[in-house]
């Protein structure tokens, strides 16, 4: 081994090679250094004195399957010009860590393909140092987020954790990438974020969220000149709901042959008709022939999914105020309180057709946000939590069945 070998495999710069030795499952790489990279941090002058010296070791990459460590003989310096002492800092090491640069890179490599716990034991060290590198590395990546460009924003919360305690998130449309994330879902919770694309992102358009008032309330606020539009999958989750009611509604006052007839129908109401297979088609027709409400509740809900289809605004207008007063006309309780949840939330729900956005990726990040939970199998630091979040965009799923 020598100089030029240490240097082209484990990228240090500013030593000299003196000595290799195996002990154990570890092979110690003994050096000292040079006066290469001498400079003063005061005046920058590059003639300095030794004013003592120590031994410091580092956990450098792996050679083949052994743990390499550096022995390094490090001098304190004085310098000539200005009489400042210090201890010098070498191109390979990183702050006051015991490893080299290089390390953290190959535990860094090796996470693309292998869980924290994996890499720590292939490499002989901690699960909390190799978890620390990864943080580091995100902290960064994501310092700073990209929103100068933002034209279209999503919202939405998801369940950190049991009790009813979630987080939300903010993410660029247009991307598909996390831009934000804050425990909770309050309008005091997702204000601070709003001041800043408030004030940088000047190309903001529009908001995508569901009905919940604090969202709205804050976006409001805060994005006064940007439109806000519902969602139209939160839109038929309220109408999902309400047919799920009445269906409980009728299966409490039916007798028991007609109950035995409505039991296990619930998903054959709730789910697209044309995407149900013939014999479920049957099998619904023939429910419906014999529960009237039940016949108008869904109708009503597959003539409220052809909103989305009109081509233009007014075109939308003039049918969901026709919807809206077919359904109260109705005379069942449960659609006329979908009806006047749509009334009240008209202008964003209309606000589509100008920007022709959904929530569809924010759906679908929260799907994978899932999957990273069920990997880890739960988080303590929500912080590293967060940092994994902006860094989902660049996370990559395949299917193995």
């Amino acid at each position: 081994m020598s100089t030029s070998l240490i240097y082209h495999a484990f990228g240090l710069k500013g030593v000299e090679y003196q000595s290799t030795q195996p002990l154990g499952n570890a092979i110690i790489i003994s050096a000292k250094m040079t006066e290469k990279f001498i400079k003063c941090p005061h005046c920058c002058c590059r003639y300095a004195s030794f004013k003592g010296q120590k031994t410091r070791w580092f956990r450098m990459g792996p050679l083949g399957r052994k743990q390499s460590l550096l022995k390094l003989h490090i001098h304190r310096l004085k310098c000539i010009a200005c009489d400042k002492i210090w201890w010098p800092q070498l191109p390979f090491m990183d702050g006051k860590h015991r490893y080299t640069r290089s390390f953290a890179s190959t535990a860094l490599d090796l996470l693309r393909f292998g869980t924290i716990k994996d890499v720590s034991n292939y490499l002989h060290v901690g699960w909390d140092l190799i978890k620390d590198i990864h943080k580091s590395m995100f902290q960064r990546l994501y310092r700073k987020m990209p929103i100068n460009e933002l034209k279209y924003l999503g919202i939405d919360e998801f369940s950190i954790r049991k009790g009813h305690k979630y987080m939300t998130i903010f993410i660029d449309l247009q991307k598909g990438r996390i831009i934000h994330a804050v425990e909770g879902t309050s309008e005091n919770v997702i204000q601070p974020f709003l001041k800043f694309p408030a004030r940088k992102a000047k190309k903001l358009k529009a908001v995508a969220m569901d009905m919940s008032r604090s969202y709205s309330s804050a976006v409001t606020e805060y994005l006064p000149s940007t439109d806000i539009v519902f969602d139209r999958y939160h839109i038929m989750a309220h109408m999902n709901l309400a047919i799920d009611t009445l269906r409980r509604q009728q299966q409490a006052i039916l007798t028991d042959n007609d109950q035995k007839a409505l039991k296990g129908c619930r998903f054959l109401l709730l789910r697209n008709y044309e995407s149900l297979g013939q014999d479920f088609k049957v099998k619904l027709n023939t429910l419906l022939d014999i529960n009237e409400p039940l016949f108008v509740m869904h109708s009503m809900k597959e003539q409220l999914r052809l909103l989305w289809s009109q081509g233009k605004h007014q075109r939308a207008l003039a049918f969901l105020n026709q919807w809206c007063f077919d359904a109260m006309m109705s005379g069942i309780k449960p659609l006329g309180k979908v009806a006047l949840t749509l009334l009240k939330h008209k202008k964003g729900i209309l606000n589509y057709f100008p920007h022709r956005i959904t929530s569809g990726s924010v759906e679908g990040t929260i799907n994978k946000i899932k999957t990273l939970k069920r990997q880890a199998y739960g988080f303590r630091d929500m912080e590293y939590f967060k940092l994994r979040l902006y860094h989902l965009h660049c996370q990559g799923y395949s299917l193995t069945g």
